[in-house]
């Protein structure tokens, strides 16, 4: 029985140093510090202790659970690696550890998204040339995110960009130095270079008019307002912000 005077967590803290002294190495302690956790948060299907470990930035269990054999690349049931989950949580020394430990730097999970595609939509530059310097691909590609290069410029951390592009990252057509098109009157519009990437809008510098040569109507969404072609339409050289469910050609060659 628990003594009247020793509160739960007492009775919890006493029972968690018997379970790591009794169970040697780090699966002792896993357990004792499991016993010790808030029940009411349920863990991932397939969550580790390694995967904790990583999100809570705990280098102590990281290390005593690596050295007793943990998988670095153990994945949960949504394809999460312990890699992914430090990233995730901008654990810097984590992630510098996991890959010494032989963590793949391209580890995708089933959303397929990579180390370095979550590192450049948190803006971690630090994060970021860890994961190159061990070999992570440049120019992996998630639906819905696009590229590293594509996420940052999106997310707005421009230095995050600037460093990836040096580094050669590449995007899927539709990043600062693209050649892009807005043509949805029934193929007519105009095609341009994006300049700039601010999440969903995309500053685009015109370089061309496609048909409208009566001038398109003007739409709120594409052209900003403004007709494209014909008398005081969007002609080239002007410079237009649309959205980026506008951009119906993207990698368009110059």
């Amino acid at each position: 029985m628990m003594n009247r005077h020793c509160p739960q967590s007492c009775f919890f803290l006493v029972v968690s140093a018997l379970v790591a002294a009794l169970v040697p190495g780090p699966v002792g302690v896993a357990l004792g510090q499991g016993l010790g956790r808030d029940t009411s948060v349920t863990a991932a299907p397939g969550d580790t202790a390694l995967h904790r470990a990583a999100r809570d930035g705990n280098l102590v269990l990281l290390r005593s659970l690596l050295r007793g054999g943990a998988d670095p690349n153990v994945q949960d049931a949504a394809g999460q690696s312990p890699l992914l989950e430090a990233v995730a949580a901008g654990r810097l020394e984590v992630v510098r550890l996991l890959l010494t430990a032989g963590a793949n730097a391209n580890a995708v999970s089933s959303a397929g998204r990579t180390p370095l595609i979550q590192a450049a939509e948190r803006g971690r530059l630090d994060i970021a040339l860890l994961l190159i310097a061990a070999g992570a691909d440049l120019n992996v590609s998630q639906r819905g995110s696009g590229t590293a290069l594509e996420t940052a410029e999106r997310a707005g951390h421009s230095e995050l960009a600037a460093m990836l592009r040096k580094a050669g990252a590449r995007s899927s057509g539709r990043s600062v130095g693209n050649k892009v098109c807005v043509r949805p009157w029934k193929g007519d519009g105009y095609c341009g270079t994006v300049e700039a990437v601010d999440r969903t809008a995309y500053r685009i510098r015109v370089t061309e008019v496609v048909g409208c040569e009566n001038g398109c109507p003007a739409n709120a969404e594409c052209s900003a307002g403004r007709p494209v072609g014909g008398t005081g339409g969007l002609h080239a050289g002007d410079v237009i912000t649309t959205v980026s469910w506008c951009l119906t050609h993207t990698g368009v060659a110059r």
